[in-house]
């Protein structure tokens, strides 16, 4: 890896928004090489992220997750520890950060390269991690949905220190769960659309929703769908973050949007 830098949080950098100070960064590192197609290649390599991804953030075509952000600032800053990370990166970076996952706001979400390959193969276990993420596990719960299988499978995420017992039979997500990346949200999302989403029940507006469209469009309407899709997504957090809306009913949400074209992966 290259040397860290530590990002100014001065005042022109916190008047930023967060899509102009990812700019500003990506700007910064790439200008660093002599040769900037290296440089997007490298940082997709440190980072994990797709190198388009990255030319698109630097064209400021869409608003990066938390989950992006945090990838970009710990390969910038050199940093793998998630407090230290978000005392050195630009303020409005930490609070998206913070803000969107609050599970990462004292300890880096760890990663683990065999993390997909073990919820292939027993999906059951990623089903158990996001209940008790959403809400709270208790044990009965698990019993009565996915008897002596669900129990072990309870037990084997206690063991990796997944969950951890909170009260009596009552589990709840650990920050040891590895983070989610791309390929693994690429899994999980068709998953639970084939494991959850009710068919029958999408033209009852109160209960759940399924829609594709599928359209033609230029540069700018490109960008005023990622945008619009970014918007819909965040406000959907924003909304299950309110005290007021939480309870006992586990609900989940998938989106997913792309160009319909295929290519080598670069």
């Amino acid at each position: 890896m290259h040397n860290s830098t530590t990002y100014e949080t001065d005042s022109i950098k916190s008047c930023l928004d967060v899509l102009s100070q990812v700019r500003l960064d990506l700007t910064d590192f790439i200008d660093r090489f002599s040769n900037k197609t290296f440089a997007v290649r490298k940082l997709a390599e440190e980072s994990g992220l797709n190198q388009k991804t990255i030319r698109r953030l630097l064209a400021g075509e869409n608003k990066p997750t938390y989950q992006t952000l945090y990838n970009l600032y710990r390969v910038f800053l050199n940093e793998e520890d998630c407090s230290a990370l978000l005392k050195k990166c630009p303020k409005v970076i930490a609070e998206e950060i913070k803000n969107y996952n609050p599970q990462i706001k004292e300890k880096r979400k760890v990663k683990n390269p065999h993390f997909l390959e073990l919820i292939k193969k027993e999906p059951v276990l990623v089903e158990l991690i996001i209940l008790a993420g959403s809400s709270s596990l208790h044990r009965n719960q698990v019993a009565y949905r996915y008897g002596e299988y669900g129990l072990e499978l309870l037990a084997k995420l206690i063991e990796m220190k997944f969950l951890s017992e909170v009260e009596k039979d009552v589990y709840c997500a650990t920050e040891e769960i590895p983070q989610f990346d791309g390929e693994i949200l690429k899994f999980i999302g068709p998953y639970f659309i084939h494991r959850f989403l009710s068919c029958e029940d999408t033209q009852v507006k109160d209960q759940n929703t399924m829609h594709f469209y599928a359209q033609g469009l230029n540069e700018e309407g490109k960008k005023a769908w990622l945008k619009c899709e970014t918007e819909a997504f965040y406000k959907k957090i924003e909304i299950a973050q309110n005290p007021k809306f939480q309870g006992n009913i586990p609900m989940f949400t998938f989106g997913a949007m792309d160009s319909i074209t295929t290519s080598e992966k670069s």
